[in-house]
Protein backbone atom coordinates (compact mmCIF):
# COMPACT_ATOMS: atom_id res chain seq x y z
CA UNK A 1 0.00 0.00 0.00
CA UNK A 2 3.01 2.31 0.42
CA UNK A 3 3.46 2.84 -3.32
CA UNK A 4 -0.25 3.64 -3.55
CA UNK A 5 0.12 6.18 -0.76
CA UNK A 6 3.11 7.69 -2.56
CA UNK A 7 1.18 7.94 -5.81
CA UNK A 8 -1.94 9.25 -4.06
CA UNK A 9 -0.06 11.96 -2.18
CA UNK A 10 1.79 12.98 -5.34
CA UNK A 11 -1.54 13.36 -7.14
CA UNK A 12 -2.95 15.33 -4.22
CA UNK A 13 0.12 17.57 -4.34
CA UNK A 14 -0.17 18.07 -8.11
CA UNK A 15 -3.86 18.93 -7.73
CA UNK A 16 -2.92 21.52 -5.10
CA UNK A 17 -0.24 23.00 -7.37
CA UNK A 18 -2.62 23.04 -10.36
CA UNK A 19 -5.22 24.80 -8.26
CA UNK A 20 -2.65 27.47 -7.40
CA UNK A 21 -1.08 27.98 -10.84
CA UNK A 22 -2.90 26.00 -13.59
CA UNK A 23 -1.19 27.64 -16.58
CA UNK A 24 2.25 27.47 -14.97
CA UNK A 25 1.93 23.75 -14.20
CA UNK A 26 0.83 23.00 -17.79
CA UNK A 27 3.78 25.02 -19.12
CA UNK A 28 6.09 23.17 -16.73
CA UNK A 29 4.88 19.81 -18.09
CA UNK A 30 5.34 20.97 -21.71
CA UNK A 31 8.90 22.16 -21.00
CA UNK A 32 9.76 18.81 -19.38
CA UNK A 33 8.39 16.96 -22.43
CA UNK A 34 10.42 19.11 -24.83
CA UNK A 35 13.45 18.55 -22.62
CA UNK A 36 13.02 14.77 -23.01
CA UNK A 37 12.58 15.05 -26.78
CA UNK A 38 15.78 17.10 -27.06
CA UNK A 39 17.94 14.29 -25.64
CA UNK A 40 16.50 11.71 -28.05
CA UNK A 41 17.12 14.07 -30.98
CA UNK A 42 20.78 14.18 -29.94
CA UNK A 43 21.06 10.38 -30.22
CA UNK A 44 19.34 10.32 -33.60
CA UNK A 45 21.54 13.14 -34.92
CA UNK A 46 24.69 11.27 -33.85
CA UNK A 47 23.59 8.19 -35.83
CA UNK A 48 22.66 10.42 -38.77
CA UNK A 49 26.16 11.97 -38.75
CA UNK A 50 28.12 8.69 -38.52
CA UNK A 51 25.96 6.95 -41.09
CA UNK A 52 26.55 9.94 -43.35
CA UNK A 53 30.32 9.62 -42.95
CA UNK A 54 30.22 6.03 -44.25
CA UNK A 55 27.58 6.67 -46.90
CA UNK A 56 28.55 10.06 -48.37
CA UNK A 57 32.34 9.45 -48.28
CA UNK A 58 33.84 12.82 -49.00
CA UNK A 59 30.72 14.85 -49.71
CA UNK A 60 31.65 17.92 -47.67
CA UNK A 61 28.30 19.81 -48.11
CA UNK A 62 26.29 16.78 -47.01
CA UNK A 63 28.53 16.18 -43.97
CA UNK A 64 28.39 19.88 -43.11
CA UNK A 65 24.60 19.72 -43.03
CA UNK A 66 24.72 16.65 -40.79
CA UNK A 67 27.22 18.36 -38.45
CA UNK A 68 25.00 21.46 -38.29
CA UNK A 69 22.00 19.29 -37.43
CA UNK A 70 24.01 17.59 -34.68
CA UNK A 71 25.07 20.99 -33.31
CA UNK A 72 21.48 22.22 -33.45
CA UNK A 73 20.28 19.12 -31.57
CA UNK A 74 22.90 19.61 -28.84
CA UNK A 75 22.12 23.34 -28.61
CA UNK A 76 18.40 22.60 -28.34
CA UNK A 77 19.05 20.01 -25.61
CA UNK A 78 21.20 22.38 -23.56
CA UNK A 79 18.75 25.23 -24.03
CA UNK A 80 15.82 23.12 -22.91
CA UNK A 81 17.84 21.84 -19.96
CA UNK A 82 18.51 25.41 -18.81
CA UNK A 83 14.99 26.68 -19.51
CA UNK A 84 13.28 23.74 -17.79
CA UNK A 85 15.50 23.94 -14.71
CA UNK A 86 15.29 27.73 -14.48
CA UNK A 87 11.52 27.73 -14.84
CA UNK A 88 11.29 25.00 -12.20
CA UNK A 89 13.25 27.15 -9.74
CA UNK A 90 11.07 30.19 -10.42
CA UNK A 91 7.87 28.17 -10.10
CA UNK A 92 9.19 26.61 -6.89
CA UNK A 93 9.51 30.05 -5.30
CA UNK A 94 5.97 30.96 -6.34
CA UNK A 95 4.62 27.68 -4.97
CA UNK A 96 6.60 28.02 -1.72
CA UNK A 97 5.02 31.41 -1.15
CA UNK A 98 1.53 29.93 -1.59
CA UNK A 99 2.14 26.74 0.42
CA UNK A 100 3.57 28.76 3.29
CA UNK A 101 0.59 31.10 3.04
CA UNK A 102 -1.82 28.17 3.28
CA UNK A 103 0.17 26.76 6.20
CA UNK A 104 0.25 30.06 8.08
CA UNK A 105 -3.48 30.63 7.56
CA UNK A 106 -4.20 27.08 8.74
CA UNK A 107 -2.13 27.61 11.89
CA UNK A 108 -3.70 31.02 12.43
CA UNK A 109 -7.18 29.45 12.40
CA UNK A 110 -6.29 27.12 15.23
CA UNK A 111 -7.47 27.89 18.74
CA UNK A 112 -4.80 28.98 21.20
CA UNK A 113 -5.21 25.79 23.23
CA UNK A 114 -3.77 23.82 20.29
CA UNK A 115 -0.34 25.19 21.21
CA UNK A 116 -0.60 23.55 24.62
CA UNK A 117 -0.60 20.08 22.96
CA UNK A 118 2.84 18.49 22.39
CA UNK A 119 1.37 16.31 19.64
CA UNK A 120 -0.05 19.34 17.87
CA UNK A 121 3.31 21.13 18.05
CA UNK A 122 4.92 18.06 16.46
CA UNK A 123 2.31 18.13 13.68
CA UNK A 124 3.04 21.80 13.04
CA UNK A 125 6.79 21.12 13.03
CA UNK A 126 6.38 18.35 10.44
CA UNK A 127 3.98 20.42 8.34
CA UNK A 128 6.45 23.35 8.22
CA UNK A 129 9.15 21.01 6.90
CA UNK A 130 6.70 19.55 4.38
CA UNK A 131 5.78 22.98 3.04
CA UNK A 132 9.34 23.47 1.80
CA UNK A 133 9.29 20.32 -0.32
CA UNK A 134 5.77 20.33 -1.75
CA UNK A 135 6.81 21.50 -5.21
CA UNK A 136 9.78 19.20 -5.85
CA UNK A 137 8.18 16.15 -4.28
CA UNK A 138 4.73 16.67 -5.80
CA UNK A 139 6.10 17.31 -9.29
CA UNK A 140 7.95 13.97 -9.24
CA UNK A 141 5.08 12.36 -11.13
CA UNK A 142 5.07 15.18 -13.70
CA UNK A 143 8.82 14.83 -14.21
CA UNK A 144 8.53 11.06 -14.50
CA UNK A 145 5.72 11.25 -17.04
CA UNK A 146 6.77 14.20 -19.18
CA UNK A 147 10.55 13.95 -19.06
CA UNK A 148 11.91 10.59 -17.86
CA UNK A 149 9.16 8.25 -19.10
CA UNK A 150 8.82 10.21 -22.33
CA UNK A 151 12.59 10.00 -22.85
CA UNK A 152 12.80 6.30 -21.93
CA UNK A 153 9.82 5.36 -24.12
CA UNK A 154 11.29 7.14 -27.13
CA UNK A 155 14.74 5.65 -26.48
CA UNK A 156 13.21 2.18 -26.05
CA UNK A 157 11.37 2.60 -29.34
CA UNK A 158 14.62 3.68 -30.97
CA UNK A 159 16.52 0.69 -29.51
CA UNK A 160 13.66 -1.66 -30.45
CA UNK A 161 13.90 -0.45 -34.06
CA UNK A 162 17.58 -1.42 -34.03
CA UNK A 163 17.27 -4.73 -32.13
CA UNK A 164 14.26 -5.71 -29.95
CA UNK A 165 16.45 -7.42 -27.34
CA UNK A 166 18.22 -4.10 -26.58
CA UNK A 167 14.92 -2.45 -25.68
CA UNK A 168 13.79 -5.42 -23.57
CA UNK A 169 17.04 -5.53 -21.57
CA UNK A 170 16.91 -1.84 -20.70
CA UNK A 171 13.27 -2.13 -19.63
CA UNK A 172 13.98 -5.10 -17.35
CA UNK A 173 16.56 -3.13 -15.39
CA UNK A 174 13.87 -0.73 -14.15
CA UNK A 175 11.86 -3.33 -12.25
CA UNK A 176 14.28 -4.13 -9.38
CA UNK A 177 15.43 -0.51 -9.21
CA UNK A 178 11.95 0.92 -8.71
CA UNK A 179 10.95 -1.85 -6.31
CA UNK A 180 14.01 -1.24 -4.16
CA UNK A 181 13.37 2.50 -3.97
CA UNK A 182 9.78 1.96 -2.91
CA UNK A 183 11.07 -0.03 0.07
CA UNK A 184 12.57 3.19 1.42
CA UNK A 185 9.16 4.78 1.84
CA UNK A 186 8.09 2.94 4.95
CA UNK A 187 11.51 3.44 6.55
CA UNK A 188 11.65 7.18 6.01
CA UNK A 189 8.03 7.72 6.99
CA UNK A 190 8.77 6.05 10.34
CA UNK A 191 11.98 8.06 10.59
CA UNK A 192 10.14 11.37 10.19
CA UNK A 193 7.55 10.44 12.81
CA UNK A 194 10.32 9.54 15.26
CA UNK A 195 12.55 12.48 14.37
CA UNK A 196 10.05 15.37 14.63
CA UNK A 197 9.78 15.50 18.47
CA UNK A 198 13.52 14.87 18.85
CA UNK A 199 14.34 17.66 16.40
CA UNK A 200 11.96 20.06 18.18
CA UNK A 201 13.62 19.39 21.54
CA UNK A 202 17.06 19.84 20.00
CA UNK A 203 16.08 23.22 18.52
CA UNK A 204 14.58 24.26 21.86
CA UNK A 205 17.80 23.45 23.75
CA UNK A 206 19.79 25.36 21.14
CA UNK A 207 17.49 28.34 21.67
CA UNK A 208 18.07 28.08 25.44
CA UNK A 209 21.79 28.53 24.75
CA UNK A 210 21.79 31.25 22.09
CA UNK A 211 18.23 32.61 21.99
CA UNK A 212 17.70 36.21 23.02
CA UNK A 213 14.87 35.30 25.39
CA UNK A 214 17.12 32.93 27.37
CA UNK A 215 20.74 34.03 27.08
CA UNK A 216 20.83 36.36 30.12
CA UNK A 217 19.63 33.78 32.63
CA UNK A 218 21.56 31.01 30.90
CA UNK A 219 24.78 33.04 31.36
CA UNK A 220 23.88 34.07 34.89
CA UNK A 221 23.14 30.56 36.13
CA UNK A 222 26.00 29.08 34.16
CA UNK A 223 23.69 26.38 32.82
CA UNK A 224 24.78 26.67 29.18
CA UNK A 225 26.78 23.44 29.56
CA UNK A 226 23.72 21.61 30.84
CA UNK A 227 21.64 22.74 27.86
CA UNK A 228 24.52 21.87 25.53
CA UNK A 229 24.59 18.34 26.97
CA UNK A 230 20.83 18.05 26.41
CA UNK A 231 21.27 19.40 22.88
CA UNK A 232 24.02 16.84 22.17
CA UNK A 233 21.88 14.05 23.57
CA UNK A 234 19.04 14.91 21.17
CA UNK A 235 21.50 15.42 18.30
CA UNK A 236 23.02 11.97 18.88
CA UNK A 237 19.57 10.43 19.00
CA UNK A 238 18.62 12.17 15.76
CA UNK A 239 21.89 11.12 14.13
CA UNK A 240 21.34 7.51 15.17
CA UNK A 241 17.94 7.54 13.52
CA UNK A 242 19.39 8.97 10.30
CA UNK A 243 22.41 6.63 10.39
CA UNK A 244 20.20 3.57 10.71
CA UNK A 245 18.19 4.63 7.68
CA UNK A 246 21.25 5.58 5.63
CA UNK A 247 22.95 2.22 6.25
CA UNK A 248 19.83 0.42 5.07
CA UNK A 249 19.56 2.73 2.08
CA UNK A 250 23.19 2.25 1.01
CA UNK A 251 22.94 -1.54 1.23
CA UNK A 252 20.08 -1.45 -1.24
CA UNK A 253 21.95 1.09 -3.40
CA UNK A 254 24.98 -1.21 -3.59
CA UNK A 255 22.86 -4.08 -4.89
CA UNK A 256 21.19 -1.81 -7.43
CA UNK A 257 24.50 -0.39 -8.66
CA UNK A 258 25.97 -3.88 -9.14
CA UNK A 259 22.90 -4.89 -11.15
CA UNK A 260 23.07 -1.70 -13.24
CA UNK A 261 26.78 -2.10 -14.07
CA UNK A 262 26.20 -5.72 -15.08
CA UNK A 263 23.33 -4.73 -17.35
CA UNK A 264 25.38 -1.88 -18.80
CA UNK A 265 28.18 -4.30 -19.71
CA UNK A 266 25.74 -6.80 -21.21
CA UNK A 267 24.21 -4.18 -23.51
CA UNK A 268 27.63 -2.97 -24.68
CA UNK A 269 28.55 -6.59 -25.45
CA UNK A 270 25.37 -6.99 -27.51
CA UNK A 271 26.09 -3.75 -29.38
CA UNK A 272 29.56 -4.98 -30.34
CA UNK A 273 28.11 -8.32 -31.47
CA UNK A 274 25.42 -6.63 -33.58
CA UNK A 275 27.79 -4.23 -35.32
CA UNK A 276 30.23 -7.06 -36.10
CA UNK A 277 27.41 -9.14 -37.58
CA UNK A 278 26.02 -6.17 -39.54
CA UNK A 279 22.72 -6.18 -37.64
CA UNK A 280 23.16 -2.46 -36.89
CA UNK A 281 25.19 0.21 -38.63
CA UNK A 282 28.35 1.83 -37.32
CA UNK A 283 26.37 5.04 -36.92
CA UNK A 284 23.76 3.27 -34.79
CA UNK A 285 26.53 1.71 -32.69
CA UNK A 286 28.16 5.10 -32.14
CA UNK A 287 24.83 6.75 -31.30
CA UNK A 288 23.71 4.07 -28.83
CA UNK A 289 27.17 3.78 -27.27
CA UNK A 290 27.29 7.54 -26.73
CA UNK A 291 23.70 7.60 -25.45
CA UNK A 292 24.15 4.77 -22.94
CA UNK A 293 25.94 7.06 -20.51
CA UNK A 294 23.08 9.56 -20.60
CA UNK A 295 20.53 6.72 -20.56
CA UNK A 296 21.89 5.13 -17.39
CA UNK A 297 22.68 8.56 -15.97
CA UNK A 298 19.00 9.47 -16.28
CA UNK A 299 18.01 6.07 -14.91
CA UNK A 300 20.23 6.60 -11.87
CA UNK A 301 18.98 10.17 -11.55
CA UNK A 302 15.32 9.23 -11.59
CA UNK A 303 15.75 6.30 -9.20
CA UNK A 304 18.67 7.27 -6.95
CA UNK A 305 17.92 10.98 -6.80
CA UNK A 306 14.46 12.13 -7.85
CA UNK A 307 12.44 9.09 -6.81
CA UNK A 308 14.59 8.34 -3.75
CA UNK A 309 14.53 11.94 -2.50
CA UNK A 310 10.82 12.21 -3.20
CA UNK A 311 10.16 9.02 -1.24
CA UNK A 312 12.35 10.14 1.65
CA UNK A 313 10.63 13.53 1.81
CA UNK A 314 7.13 12.32 1.03
CA UNK A 315 6.58 11.72 4.76
CA UNK A 316 6.96 15.45 5.46
CA UNK A 317 4.87 16.46 2.44
CA UNK A 318 2.23 13.92 3.45
CA UNK A 319 2.16 15.54 6.90
CA UNK A 320 1.75 18.97 5.28
CA UNK A 321 -1.09 17.81 3.01
CA UNK A 322 -2.86 16.07 5.91
CA UNK A 323 -2.41 19.13 8.11
CA UNK A 324 -3.93 21.64 5.68
CA UNK A 325 -6.67 19.18 4.66
CA UNK A 326 -7.72 18.49 8.25
CA UNK A 327 -7.97 22.19 8.99
CA UNK A 328 -9.06 23.31 5.53
CA UNK A 329 -12.48 24.59 6.53
CA UNK A 330 -12.71 28.25 7.35
CA UNK A 331 -13.84 28.65 10.93
CA UNK A 332 -16.77 30.97 11.17
CA UNK A 333 -15.97 34.39 12.56
CA UNK A 334 -17.96 35.17 15.70
CA UNK A 335 -18.93 38.82 15.45
CA UNK A 336 -19.87 40.42 18.76
CA UNK A 337 -22.51 43.09 19.30
CA UNK A 338 -21.37 46.62 20.13
CA UNK A 339 -22.43 46.24 23.77
CA UNK A 340 -22.96 42.97 25.58
CA UNK A 341 -23.12 41.24 28.91
CA UNK A 342 -20.59 38.45 29.45
CA UNK A 343 -22.03 35.22 30.84
CA UNK A 344 -20.18 32.10 31.91
CA UNK A 345 -22.44 29.18 32.81
CA UNK A 346 -20.93 26.17 34.60
CA UNK A 347 -17.59 26.70 32.87
CA UNK A 348 -14.80 24.24 33.59
CA UNK A 349 -11.47 23.99 31.83
CA UNK A 350 -8.58 21.51 31.83
CA UNK A 351 -5.24 21.82 30.05
CA UNK A 352 -4.05 18.87 27.93
CA UNK A 353 -2.59 16.07 30.03
CA UNK A 354 0.73 14.53 28.88
CA UNK A 355 -0.47 11.09 29.87
CA UNK A 356 -3.84 9.46 30.32
CA UNK A 357 -5.06 9.81 33.86
CA UNK A 358 -7.28 11.87 36.09
CA UNK A 359 -8.01 15.24 34.49
CA UNK A 360 -6.95 18.22 36.58
CA UNK A 361 -9.25 21.21 36.20
CA UNK A 362 -7.69 24.68 36.02
CA UNK A 363 -11.21 26.15 36.33
CA UNK A 364 -14.14 24.40 37.97
CA UNK A 365 -17.84 25.23 37.58
CA UNK A 366 -17.48 28.98 37.06
CA UNK A 367 -20.76 30.94 36.94
CA UNK A 368 -20.25 34.60 36.21
CA UNK A 369 -22.11 37.65 34.90
CA UNK A 370 -20.25 40.81 33.88
CA UNK A 371 -22.64 43.62 32.87
CA UNK A 372 -21.73 45.98 30.06
CA UNK A 373 -19.32 48.76 31.09
CA UNK A 374 -18.25 47.19 34.38
CA UNK A 375 -14.60 47.06 35.45
CA UNK A 376 -13.77 43.75 37.12
CA UNK A 377 -10.51 42.90 38.91
CA UNK A 378 -9.34 39.29 39.30
CA UNK A 379 -7.08 38.62 42.27
CA UNK A 380 -5.66 35.49 43.85
CA UNK A 381 -2.52 33.47 44.37
CA UNK A 382 -0.26 32.32 41.55
CA UNK A 383 -1.74 29.32 39.78
CA UNK A 384 -5.24 30.01 41.05
CA UNK A 385 -6.65 30.23 37.49
CA UNK A 386 -6.84 34.00 36.91
CA UNK A 387 -5.04 34.00 33.55
CA UNK A 388 -6.92 30.90 32.39
CA UNK A 389 -10.21 32.64 33.17
CA UNK A 390 -9.02 35.64 31.14
CA UNK A 391 -8.24 33.36 28.19
CA UNK A 392 -11.74 31.88 28.43
CA UNK A 393 -13.38 35.33 28.60
CA UNK A 394 -11.23 36.58 25.71
CA UNK A 395 -12.38 33.65 23.54
CA UNK A 396 -8.87 32.24 23.13
CA UNK A 397 -9.78 28.97 24.85
CA UNK A 398 -13.03 27.07 24.54
CA UNK A 399 -14.30 25.72 27.85
CA UNK A 400 -13.98 22.00 28.49
CA UNK A 401 -17.50 22.16 29.93
CA UNK A 402 -20.13 24.89 30.07
CA UNK A 403 -20.85 27.87 27.83
CA UNK A 404 -19.58 31.39 27.31
CA UNK A 405 -21.93 34.04 25.90
CA UNK A 406 -21.51 37.65 24.82
CA UNK A 407 -25.00 39.07 24.93
CA UNK A 408 -27.03 36.87 22.60
CA UNK A 409 -23.93 35.44 20.92
CA UNK A 410 -22.65 32.16 22.32
CA UNK A 411 -19.01 31.22 21.96
CA UNK A 412 -18.91 28.29 19.55
CA UNK A 413 -16.29 26.60 17.40
CA UNK A 414 -15.60 29.88 15.59
CA UNK A 415 -13.08 32.51 16.53
CA UNK A 416 -13.78 35.99 17.87
CA UNK A 417 -13.48 38.35 14.93
CA UNK A 418 -13.34 41.69 16.72
CA UNK A 419 -14.51 43.55 19.77
CA UNK A 420 -12.04 42.09 22.29
CA UNK A 421 -8.60 43.44 23.13
CA UNK A 422 -6.08 42.23 25.68
CA UNK A 423 -2.65 43.01 27.12
CA UNK A 424 -1.00 39.98 28.66
CA UNK A 425 1.80 39.69 31.18
CA UNK A 426 4.02 38.08 28.54
CA UNK A 427 3.22 40.63 25.87
CA UNK A 428 5.00 40.64 22.52
CA UNK A 429 7.90 42.93 21.74
CA UNK A 430 7.59 43.28 17.98
CA UNK A 431 10.77 44.28 16.18
CA UNK A 432 9.01 46.88 14.06
CA UNK A 433 8.59 50.63 14.18
CA UNK A 434 7.01 52.21 17.24
CA UNK A 435 3.88 53.13 15.26
CA UNK A 436 3.54 49.62 13.83
CA UNK A 437 3.97 48.13 17.32
CA UNK A 438 0.82 49.95 18.39
CA UNK A 439 -1.25 49.85 15.19
CA UNK A 440 -0.73 46.10 14.72
CA UNK A 441 -3.69 45.44 17.04
CA UNK A 442 -6.06 46.93 14.46
CA UNK A 443 -4.35 46.74 11.06
CA UNK A 444 -7.71 46.40 9.27
CA UNK A 445 -9.00 49.60 10.82
CA UNK A 446 -8.63 53.08 9.40
CA UNK A 447 -5.14 54.42 9.96
CA UNK A 448 -5.36 57.51 12.14
CA UNK A 449 -2.25 59.43 13.16
CA UNK A 450 -4.37 61.65 15.44
CA UNK A 451 -5.71 58.59 17.30
CA UNK A 452 -2.23 57.12 17.56
CA UNK A 453 -0.74 60.33 18.97
CA UNK A 454 -3.63 60.77 21.44
CA UNK A 455 -3.34 57.23 22.83
CA UNK A 456 0.46 57.50 23.13
CA UNK A 457 0.04 60.72 25.09
CA UNK A 458 -2.64 59.25 27.37
CA UNK A 459 -0.65 56.07 28.10
CA UNK A 460 2.72 57.81 28.38
CA UNK A 461 4.42 56.47 25.27
CA UNK A 462 7.08 58.93 24.08
CA UNK A 463 7.88 58.86 20.32
CA UNK A 464 11.41 59.97 21.17
CA UNK A 465 12.14 56.52 22.59
CA UNK A 466 12.55 55.27 19.03
CA UNK A 467 13.43 58.55 17.34
CA UNK A 468 9.86 59.03 16.15
CA UNK A 469 6.84 56.90 15.28
CA UNK A 470 8.67 55.41 12.30
CA UNK A 471 11.74 54.53 14.36
CA UNK A 472 12.59 50.84 14.71
CA UNK A 473 12.33 49.14 18.10
CA UNK A 474 14.57 46.28 19.21
CA UNK A 475 18.25 45.64 18.49
CA UNK A 476 17.42 42.59 16.38
CA UNK A 477 17.24 44.75 13.23
CA UNK A 478 19.33 47.70 14.40
CA UNK A 479 16.58 49.57 16.23
CA UNK A 480 16.44 51.26 19.61
CA UNK A 481 16.09 49.13 22.74
CA UNK A 482 13.76 50.49 25.42
CA UNK A 483 13.23 49.48 29.04
CA UNK A 484 10.78 46.84 30.23
CA UNK A 485 8.47 49.50 31.63
CA UNK A 486 8.49 51.38 28.33
CA UNK A 487 7.72 48.18 26.43
CA UNK A 488 4.77 47.63 28.78
CA UNK A 489 3.37 51.09 28.06
CA UNK A 490 3.70 50.36 24.33
CA UNK A 491 1.83 47.06 24.85
CA UNK A 492 -0.96 48.83 26.77
CA UNK A 493 -1.22 51.48 24.04
CA UNK A 494 -1.52 48.63 21.54
CA UNK A 495 -4.42 47.11 23.48
CA UNK A 496 -6.26 50.42 23.78
CA UNK A 497 -5.68 51.38 20.11
CA UNK A 498 -7.84 48.47 18.98
CA UNK A 499 -11.54 49.29 18.78
CA UNK A 500 -12.98 47.05 21.46
CA UNK A 501 -15.99 46.37 23.62
CA UNK A 502 -13.99 44.29 26.10
CA UNK A 503 -10.48 45.12 27.29
CA UNK A 504 -8.45 42.65 29.34
CA UNK A 505 -5.27 43.50 31.23
CA UNK A 506 -3.61 40.32 32.50
CA UNK A 507 -0.87 41.68 34.79
CA UNK A 508 0.83 43.78 32.10
CA UNK A 509 2.47 46.09 34.67
CA UNK A 510 4.89 43.67 36.36
CA UNK A 511 7.92 45.79 35.40
CA UNK A 512 6.38 49.02 36.70
CA UNK A 513 6.73 50.09 40.33
CA UNK A 514 3.63 50.17 42.56
CA UNK A 515 3.18 53.96 42.47
CA UNK A 516 3.49 54.19 38.69
CA UNK A 517 1.14 51.21 38.36
CA UNK A 518 -1.44 53.02 40.51
CA UNK A 519 -1.28 56.09 38.25
CA UNK A 520 -1.40 53.93 35.13
CA UNK A 521 -4.48 52.03 36.32
CA UNK A 522 -6.20 55.30 37.20
CA UNK A 523 -5.50 56.48 33.65
CA UNK A 524 -6.66 53.12 32.37
CA UNK A 525 -9.94 53.55 34.27
CA UNK A 526 -10.55 56.74 32.31
CA UNK A 527 -9.50 55.23 28.99
CA UNK A 528 -11.75 52.18 29.39
CA UNK A 529 -14.89 53.99 30.49
CA UNK A 530 -16.64 53.14 27.20
CA UNK A 531 -16.09 49.39 27.41
CA UNK A 532 -16.10 46.42 29.77
CA UNK A 533 -12.74 45.84 31.48
CA UNK A 534 -11.17 42.86 33.20
CA UNK A 535 -7.96 43.44 35.19
CA UNK A 536 -5.66 40.81 36.68
CA UNK A 537 -3.29 42.11 39.35
CA UNK A 538 -1.38 40.93 42.39
CA UNK A 539 -1.35 44.43 43.89
CA UNK A 540 -4.64 44.82 45.70
CA UNK A 541 -4.22 48.59 45.94
CA UNK A 542 -4.55 48.71 42.14
CA UNK A 543 -7.62 46.47 42.25
CA UNK A 544 -9.52 49.21 44.10
CA UNK A 545 -10.20 51.09 40.87
CA UNK A 546 -12.48 48.22 39.82
CA UNK A 547 -16.24 48.30 40.29
CA UNK A 548 -16.05 44.70 41.35
CA UNK A 549 -13.36 42.32 42.59
CA UNK A 550 -13.37 38.54 42.10
CA UNK A 551 -11.13 36.42 44.32
CA UNK A 552 -10.00 33.22 42.54
CA UNK A 553 -8.71 30.19 44.45
CA UNK A 554 -8.08 26.69 43.12
CA UNK A 555 -9.97 27.45 39.92
CA UNK A 556 -13.11 28.74 41.66
CA UNK A 557 -14.57 32.15 42.47
CA UNK A 558 -14.53 32.24 46.29
CA UNK A 559 -15.40 35.92 46.80
CA UNK A 560 -17.21 38.54 44.73
CA UNK A 561 -17.77 42.18 45.69
CA UNK A 562 -16.38 45.69 45.91
CA UNK A 563 -13.21 46.52 47.82
CA UNK A 564 -15.19 47.84 50.77
CA UNK A 565 -17.47 44.81 50.87
CA UNK A 566 -14.57 42.34 50.74
CA UNK A 567 -12.56 44.19 53.41
CA UNK A 568 -15.58 44.12 55.72
CA UNK A 569 -15.99 40.35 55.30
CA UNK A 570 -13.82 37.57 56.60
CA UNK A 571 -12.07 35.79 53.76
CA UNK A 572 -9.20 35.48 51.32
CA UNK A 573 -9.28 39.09 50.13
CA UNK A 574 -8.91 40.69 53.54
CA UNK A 575 -6.13 38.26 54.45
CA UNK A 576 -4.18 39.10 51.27
CA UNK A 577 -4.83 42.82 51.71
CA UNK A 578 -3.52 42.84 55.31
CA UNK A 579 -0.39 40.93 54.28
CA UNK A 580 0.36 43.36 51.44
CA UNK A 581 -0.35 46.43 53.59
CA UNK A 582 2.38 45.34 56.02
CA UNK A 583 4.96 45.80 53.28
CA UNK A 584 4.09 49.47 52.92
CA UNK A 585 4.04 50.46 56.65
Amino acid sequence: MRHKNFLYNNLVGIRLLYKMFPKSIILYAILQMLHGVSWVLQVMSVQYLFDGISEDQGSIPALAIRILLLGAAYAFAQTMNGVANCYGQILNQKVLKETNGILFRTIDRKEAIAFEHADELDRIEKAVLGSEGVFWVSTTILDLLFFYVFYFVMMSWYLFSLAPVLSICTAIIFVPNVAARLLHMISFEHLENEAAPVRRKMEYYADCIIGKAYYKETRLWGCGGSFFDRYNKMLKKLNRLHFRMQVRKEKINLCINVLTVAAYGAIIGMLIHYVLTDVISVGAFAAVFAALREFYGFMDEVISERLAIAIENMATVKNYLAFIKEDAGEREQTELPERFEIRLDHVSFAYPQPEAGEQKLALSDINLRIPWGQTVALVGENGSGKSTLCHIIAGLYSPTEGTVSYGEVQRGAGRIGSGISAVFQKFCRYHMSLGENIRISDMDGRKSEEKLSRICKEVGVVPGWAGGMDGMLGREFGGAEVSGGQWQRIAIARGIYRNNSLLILDEPTAAIDALEEKYLYEEFGELSRDCTSVIVTHRLASAQIADRILVIKDGRIVQDGSHGELIAAEGEYRTMYELQRQWYR
